[in-house]
């Protein structure tokens, strides 16, 4: 593991990732870069904010780790697709009190919160946030850039797709798949899959209205 690391984005989302990635590896070189000037050469959480994101440019990145501190999903996929450009070595950031299986696999540049876990067999993207005790169970896939807000609790099988929003305390039946870009809505209940690039919520859960575009948050739950 890199001794060096740098958290893209000093928002909210990056602001947590600084310390469950401290957590994870104590003593760890941490800094922030983010494109907001007036951040620039001041300290988040005690973590400097170096300068841009270009600045990456500069860095030795092949002794340096990279996650991204972005919490909207099409965001994050773009960003990250941009510094794949430049070799960015990702990191995998996983908070110690987080369980993942052995034979659970989760990609490069993807953050696990505080009691998450990641299930036997459970296949997790690239850029994944899985959040503070949401629970992927065995033999799940969860596609690149998606986002599980906490308390999220989905059964064996099911299928989320790139880029798809579970907003806080969803359940998710088993086998059930739910479409690329698709919002579902907090304490939703799941039981019947749903298409790409709609909002859904209720229980049981219901297509609401087809979304609009990429980041078409008008109403998440």
């Amino acid at each position: 593991m890199a001794n060096t690391a740098y958290i893209v984005g000093a928002g909210p989302q990056g602001r947590i990732l600084s310390e469950i990635w401290q957590a994870q590896q104590p003593g760890i070189d941490l800094h922030f870069l983010d494109d907001n000037a007036s951040l620039h050469g001041t300290r988040l959480l005690g973590v400097p904010i170096d300068g841009p994101v270009d600045k990456l440019r500069s860095v030795d990145l092949k002794n340096a780790a990279v996650v991204l501190g972005i919490g909207d999903n099409y965001r994050r996929l773009e960003v990250a697709s941009n510094l794949d450009k430049l070799g960015v070595r990702w990191a995998t950031v996983v908070h110690p009190s987080a369980v993942v299986m052995r034979s659970a696999t989760i990609g490069e540049g993807s953050v696990v919160f505080a009691q998450a876990l990641v299930h036997t067999n459970a296949q997790v993207g690239r850029h994944v946030i899985i959040n503070s005790g949401a629970l992927v169970e065995h033999d799940a896939v969860v596609g690149d850039g998606a986002s599980l807000s906490p308390g999220v609790s989905m059964a064996g099988r099911v299928h989320i797709g790139r880029a798809s929003f579970i907003s806080t305390g969803a359940a998710i039946a088993p086998r059930i798949s739910i479409g690329a870009g698709t919002i579902v809505g907090a304490g939703a209940v799941v039981v019947s899959d749903l298409p790409d690039g709609v909002l859904a919520y209720g229980v049981p859960a219901r297509v609401i209205r087809k979304l609009e575009g990429a980041g078409d948050f008008r109403r998440v739950l």
